[in-house]
């Protein structure tokens, strides 16, 4: 593919099929790479000023509250991961008005998905918090909470959903901007509210939606401005049932990660509360707390995996719909090999200093050796997850919702709920765990066993890739043609 003019306006994504793979990689992983360490270290310091200005109940509010927030993320999710990679396929089969049609339907999607998750949710918002483990000491702080994050969870679901679409239509640095800016808020308010203020979880709760108001501000400024090569049109926002279920589909695998992942903390919180209760370090609210630390550490420590994953998905999707297989190959490779070397980096240092992300968060005394242990029991695998992730998500990028979803799964659902609850039964035993510190290692088991499974799909897809290549190969194709004109030459003869 010939490189594209650069006064041609379509010529933020086109080069997508046609500048250097690790160039492009570079440059769209490193802001959303950025983008996702200011987030989690954002986590990290909201926690640090709960946990100093509310207490170790603060943190175990956080937690309980997670899976509420997580499934409400799993909305933006699941219409916004949906609509971009469908968007970029088009996008590389030069259907840039079908693109739009995706961006608006999207749009219409997210609101209409936030609305219909939010009733049930503040009906039964007591339920969920006692689901999640809250007992009563936890859960006034987790009502006061997510009472406020419920109601200004729009602007969470808009811009998650839609800020993706500004990195495929090859503004990388926008997109980090408009998380950046959101992100500044909420640290700012949140130690204005919580640490000067004294508001308690009201204070933190309120910190995070104005930033999350500032943010679907600052999305909203990109796609009405003139620099946006996909507009919003007012046709386009009519439904279209075979675009939406493709949206949706292709959405199912991101949607599902984040559903399993409330799913998950649901089970572990309440097997933390079931055996804190006989937990002589820890106790129920320790626990949680100490889930807390390993949760936010845990998302900061996979964080070049997403955000490679992030870079690699519309370099992926274009050059899936332009047929430029040799291209998706050496994308992969190159996401999976330059996150698995940061990650393992910062692999060491949690099992040299473990101590030093904990104290962190205001814990102390024997917490904090119980949760450094805990921290590396959690982390013990972290340098294969990295090819799961980025594994997993070649498939959403590429279209194959299907395997995807599978993929996804594997991780968060199929092996790791099994093993929440038979590691504790049998680990204490075997290699003299605690039930408590055996609910933590079964995170790591689960990383090294779907990373398995993810190299069953991948290795088999790769070959598939290769072939295709082949395949498409401009001359092979002009051999082929010039011989079929031969065949002709000699029938007319």
């Amino acid at each position: 593919m010939e490189k594209v003019a650069a006064n041609d306006p379509n010529s933020h994504f086109t080069r997508l099929g046609s500048e250097p793979v690790f160039k492009l990689l570079i440059e769209f992983s490193i802001p959303a790479l950025i983008g996702l360490v200011v987030q989690a270290l954002y986590n990290i310091v909201d926690a640090i000023f709960v946990g100093h200005g509310v207490g170790e109940l603060g943190l175990a509010a956080t937690t309980v509250s997670f899976p509420a927030m997580t499934a409400m993320i799993a909305v933006s999710f699941l219409m916004g991961f949906g609509g971009n990679s469908l968007a970029a396929i088009r996008l590389g089969e030069s259907k840039k008005d079908e693109a739009e049609k995706i961006l608006a339907n999207t749009l219409v999607l997210l609101i209409v998905g936030y609305i219909v998750s939010l009733i049930p949710a503040l009906i039964f918002l007591d339920e969920l918090l006692i689901l999640s483990g809250a007992d009563e000491a936890v859960l006034p702080y987790a009502r006061d909470f997510m009472f406020i994050i419920l109601l200004g969870g729009i602007f969470q679901v808009v811009s998650y959903g839609l800020n993706n679409f500004i990195r495929t239509s090859g503004y990388p640095k926008i997109a980090l901007a408009t998380m950046l800016v959101g992100i500044a808020v909420n640290v700012v308010l949140g130690y204005l509210f919580v640490l000067v203020f004294d508001w308690g979880m009201k204070g933190a709760a309120w910190a995070t939606v104005i930033a999350w108001l500032v943010s679907t501000i600052a999305v909203a400024i990109f796609f009405i401005s003139k620099y946006s090569p996909l507009s919003f049109k007012l046709e386009n926002f009519k439904l279209n049932a075979h675009r939406v279920l493709r949206i949706i589909s292709l959405g199912v695998p991101q949607a599902a990660l984040q559903l399993a992942m409330a799913v998950i903390n649901v089970v572990e919180n309440n097997l933390i509360t079931m055996y804190g209760q006989t937990d002589p370090v820890m106790g129920v609210a320790g626990g949680l707390a100490a889930m807390s630390v390993l949760s936010r550490v845990g998302f900061l420590s996979i964080v070049p995996a997403l955000g490679f994953a992030q870079g690699a998905q519309p370099i992926l999707g274009f050059n899936y719909g332009a047929k430029n297989f040799e291209r998706i190959i050496s994308t992969v490779k190159q996401a999976i090999g330059i996150s698995a070397i940061i990650m393992t980096l910062f692999w060491l240092t949690i099992l040299f200093v473990p101590e030093f992300y904990v104290r962190l968060f205001g814990l102390d005394g024997a917490h904090v050796e119980y949760t450094s242990f805990a921290l590396i029991l959690y982390l013990i695998f972290l340098p294969v997850i990295s090819f799961q992730i980025i594994g997993s998500n070649y498939f959403q990028a590429t279209g194959q919702a299907l395997k995807a979803t599978i993929l996804t799964l594997t991780r968060q659902i199929i092996f790791l709920i099994p093993l929440l609850i038979i590691t504790p039964m049998i680990a204490p035993s075997l290699i003299g765990l605690t039930e408590m510190q055996s609910i933590f290692f079964a995170a790591s088991l689960s990383d090294i066993t779907s990373a398995l499974v993810v190299a069953a799909f991948i290795f088999p897809e790769v070959k598939k890739l290769r072939r295709w290549s082949e395949e498409y190969h401009p001359l092979k194709q002009a051999q082929e043609l010039e011989k079929l004109q031969e065949t002709a030459e000699n029938y007319k003869n």
